[in-house]
């Protein structure tokens, strides 16, 4: 009975150690919060950078229109892939319930070019009602395709309307 209780001993001492060597590896990365913070923190530095206002988006005029529409952006490190759009595309999360893959084309024929081949049918705009399906909302403006998924109307609204207002243009000469 002894020798039982010894071993059960080393055996509950041995398990002790492997629990502390687990929770140990399991909490030595960073939580959610702070790649969500980190995240958030790397799409402001994108807007940090020269972005001249020249009517085509560039990352950093995007994100900037979304995080001036009160939006949480956070660019995700997969690229987004779109079949009939022979680019790759940037895939970022807009708060909880919304994501975002934008397609920057080097100019808005390029981009009209891209649509044409695309089958449209799975999409509707922004300011459509979705039906039961759910379908992501097809938005285009200048150089830009996006494709966002996202099921409220609230959301669909600002981020189309963020888009759809226009690239920033160049200051008039006076």
């Amino acid at each position: 009975m002894t020798t039982r209780l010894r071993d059960f001993g080393r055996a509950g001492a041995a398990l002790a150690v492997v629990g502390a060597a687990l929770v140990a590896a399991c909490s030595s990365g960073p939580s959610k919060e702070q790649v969500r913070q980190e995240q958030i923190e790397a799409a402001k530095a994108v807007t940090q950078t020269a972005c001249p206002p020249d009517g085509l988006w560039k990352e950093c005029s995007l994100v900037e229109r979304l995080l001036q529409a009160g939006l949480v952006v956070r660019r995700d490190s997969a690229p987004a892939h779109e079949t009939g759009v022979p680019i790759a595309g940037v895939l970022y999360h807009l708060g909880s319930l919304a994501s975002l893959e934008v397609f920057y084309f080097p100019d808005s024929a390029a981009r009209r070019a891209a649509a044409a081949k695309m089958d449209t049918t799975p999409f509707v705009h922004y300011d459509q009602p979705q039906s039961v399906k759910g379908e992501r909302s097809l938005i285009q403006n200048a150089n830009v395709l996006a494709l966002l998924d996202s099921r409220r109307d609230e959301s669909r609204e600002r981020i189309g309307d963020a888009i759809t207002a226009g690239a920033p243009q160049a200051p008039r000469a006076r």
